[in-house]
């Protein structure tokens, strides 16, 4: 099981990922859905009908929840943090927009 270990170390997808993700996981459930009825139907038995679903359902979750390396093939990369050691202006005291409010009308 170590083969498995780097796939599963980062434990996180980027967003083109997870949107791969989403088309993917509609495609094979839709298609276990086509499958499963089809199968169904020669067979005449709604009981095996479901089960099909169920386990393309399951193989489906198999395929997508993992955070796959093709999952990962775009990371956002983020800004670096703005540090500042100049301190905080006190502009005095703040108002919330009910006191702007009230204020005004208190002509």
């Amino acid at each position: 099981m170590d083969f498995l270990k780097p796939v599963f170390e980062s434990g996180r997808i980027d967003f083109a990922g997870q949107g791969h993700a989403s088309k993917l996981t509609t495609v094979l459930v839709a298609g276990a859905g086509v499958v499963s009825l089809v199968i169904g139907f020669a067979m005449q038995r709604l009981e095996l009908c479901f089960y099909v679903f169920a386990v393309g359902v399951v193989l489906t979750y198999a395929v997508v929840l993992p955070p796959w390396p093709f999952f990962r093939k775009q990371p956002v990369t983020w800004l670096e943090r703005k540090t500042s050691d100049a301190p905080l202006a006190d502009a005095g005291p703040r108002r919330t927009l009910v006191e702007d409010v009230s204020d005004d009308n208190s002509d």
